[in-house]
């Protein structure tokens, strides 16, 4: 953590005001970055005349393009040493004369470009003065693939250095852990196991991921069975018997589902009885070998972590009414008419990979609350955001066929959403337009993760993408829908077919996806019967015509993606320092910073956004 340097950003920028003010005119007025991250939609690819790639590329771009395979151009992207090419402080360097990689020199303007991108994107190493990883408990990582134990480690990590940060800089410890979103809760499990042993409050919408995170809370040892009662029976009256009390495990059917439940951790049922009569030793969350081997087990200690949960859909960050009766004291049953004590309670709301607006409601909950005092939020779905400040305009002609996700989004104005800040709302940018805005398209594609890219996935993307256009190409010719224009109305009616997913096995030919497709779209309730008549009665020959004809596009679209994902690493760079500045703008802030705490190659949605209360 770095106070003095709050943003991961490059050593060429002296302060973040120089940063952000360079990273929103590139955005605002490079007409290449904004065509590219947001302006255009792969599924319009082969359906516009001029195509796409011809229209948004300059010509020698394309140039060069078309004497490179689509892998180094990649490599140009990523990894190239961009300032050597770009010939930094040789300006008397003949470009015209250079090759690259046994072909076409890129151009000066590309080389620009790709500088500009990497410039303005925030830097995703995570520090090398980590600490070594402390390995999680084999039952508290069960059901975790490898991604989610990176995560989990990193993050468990991380909240209890930033809890030990916030005691010496508040001079008072966190109280309790707020997770936003626990969906399983695989990180207030194991913040509340050891060495953490944190008290956690759980707050999650869906009941069955609430259900679902009590049974691996079982399962893990870290709370007995709510459906498993245990009975002691009486020694018998009669003087020196030599019968032992018997234990029953009796299962019970729970049918009550309340929406609020705590759990210490680990609760194991204590006994004081001899006789053993066992069913089944997991419900007592400790393994039974004879009654004459097995001894009792031994106190736990008393500092120990708990959990809480609370089932709850967020929509803004007023958290404390939700949550007073963990945080506050029961009323006092002295009748002095005073009712509640006052709360010692210090919380820190975390999130891992929380969607959309959720961020936003776990941000400002720092400033609604006075038992919140500090903040660590990891975003992911930026095309769950809401527009705050309505329509998304350009000052550029508008490529794209508005999906009517685009309108229903993009008119919201809604006060939760994106930009957070005042200085993005008041932004005004050398086009002339007020406030900076992002529509739909661009931030879903802030999620992508191109440095993670290898070439088997990167080209079963590129195919995904090609079968995608070149069906949307036949519905466009057989009439069933319309051929896009540019549109004067920066929201017109759109009509689309969104056909979601389809099994892998489709995209071993175009003429499988056709088919896999056609089952989805026949039954869409408005085109449904155009797709059936239309669509299903194509022959293999006919469709396998549609790949031949426009094979060689697929390149072309390779290469547009590629620059899409590229440059739509700013697009999240946008996003999270948004965050940071309205931390930054609170008057109750003391502290706020941004910083990697993932591997970009396990998890590239790795930057936390960070505050502290004075």
């Amino acid at each position: 953590m770095t106070f003095n340097r709050p943003l991961p950003i490059s050593g060429a920028w002296e302060d973040p005001d120089a940063y952000i003010e360079a990273l929103l005119s590139f955005s605002t007025t490079s007409v290449l970055f904004m065509n590219l991250c947001g302006g255009v939609h792969m599924v319009d690819f082969l359906t516009r005349e001029p195509d796409l790639y011809t229209q948004i590329l300059p010509k020698d771009w394309i140039y060069f393009f078309e004497q490179h395979d689509t892998q180094d151009i990649i490599r140009l992207l990523l990894r190239e040493d961009i300032e050597h090419l770009r010939g930094a402080g040789e300006p008397s360097v003949d470009q015209s004369s250079r090759t690259w990689n046994g072909g076409a020199f890129p151009p000066q303007s590309l080389l620009d470009y790709i500088f500009n991108i990497r410039l303005l994107t925030l830097q995703r190493e995570m520090p090398t003065s980590s600490p070594e990883r402390i390995e999680l408990p084999k039952q508290v990582a069960m059901h975790m693939n490898r991604k989610k134990v990176h995560e989990v480690q990193c993050l468990s990590q991380h909240v209890a250095s930033l809890s030990e940060t916030v005691n010496k800089r508040r001079g008072e410890p966190v109280t309790h852990i707020v997770d936003f979103g626990s969906g399983q809760n695989y990180l207030g499990r194991t913040l509340a196991s050891s060495p953490y042993y944190k008290h956690i409050i759980a707050i999650e919408r869906k009941h069955q991921y609430i259900s679902g995170a009590k049974s691996m809370d079982v399962r893990a040892k870290l709370a007995k069975n709510p459906k498993a009662q245990y009975f002691r029976k009486d020694k018998s009256p009669c003087d020196g018997c030599n019968d032992t009390p018997e234990v029953t495990v009796s299962e019970m059917t729970d049918t009550s589902q309340p929406t609020i439940e705590g759990s210490q951790v680990p609760d194991v049922p204590v006994f004081e009885i001899a006789e053993i009569s066992l069913q089944s030793d997991e419900l007592l969350g400790f393994p039974i070998k004879s009654p004459l081997q097995e001894k009792l087990p031994e106190p736990e200690p008393e500092i120990r972590g708990t959990l809480s949960y609370i089932e709850h859909e967020i929509q803004d960050g007023l958290l404390e009414p939700i949550i007073d009766h963990i945080i506050h004291p029961s009323p006092a049953e002295a009748s002095d008419g005073k009712g509640k004590e006052e709360s010692d309670a210090r919380l820190m709301v975390v999130s891992l990979h929380s969607c959309g607006n959720l961020v936003h409601h776990g941000l400002r909950s720092l400033i609604l609350n006075p038992s919140i005092v500090a903040v660590a939020m990891i975003g992911c779905c930026y095309n769950l955001l809401t527009e705050r400040l309505g329509p998304t305009t350009h000052n550029l002609p508008i490529l794209q066929s508005l999906h009517p996700r685009l309108k229903e989004t993009g008119t919201s104005y809604d006060p939760h959403g994106f930009p957070m800040s005042k200085y993005y709302e008041n932004y005004r940018s050398p086009g002339a337009t007020t406030g900076m805005k992002l529509n739909i398209t661009a931030r879903a594609l802030a999620v992508q993760a191109p440095y993670n890219w290898g070439l088997n996935d990167s080209e079963v993307s590129f195919t995904r993408h090609f079968f995608r256009a070149l069906l949307q190409r036949i519905l466009v010719d057989r009439s069933i829908l319309p051929k896009p224009s540019v549109p004067e109305d920066p929201f017109p009616e759109a009509r689309s077919i969104i056909i979601g997913a389809v099994p892998k096995a489709a995209f071993k030919s175009f003429t499988a996806y056709v088919r896999a497709a056609t089952i989805k779209m026949s039954r869409d309730p408005i085109y449904g019967p155009q797709v059936q008549e239309h669509i299903a009665t194509l022959t293999d020959e006919e469709i396998h015509s549609y790949e031949t004809q426009y094979l060689h596009t697929r390149k072309h679209m390779s290469v547009v993606w590629s620059l899409m994902a590229f440059s739509a690493q700013l697009v999240e760079s946008i996003i999270v320092v948004d965050r940071w500045q309205f931390l930054r703008e609170q008057d109750s802030v003391k502290d706020c910073w941004v910083e990697p705490v993932f591997d970009y190659s396990e998890s590239p949605r790795n930057l936390a956004v960070i505050g502290l209360k004075k």
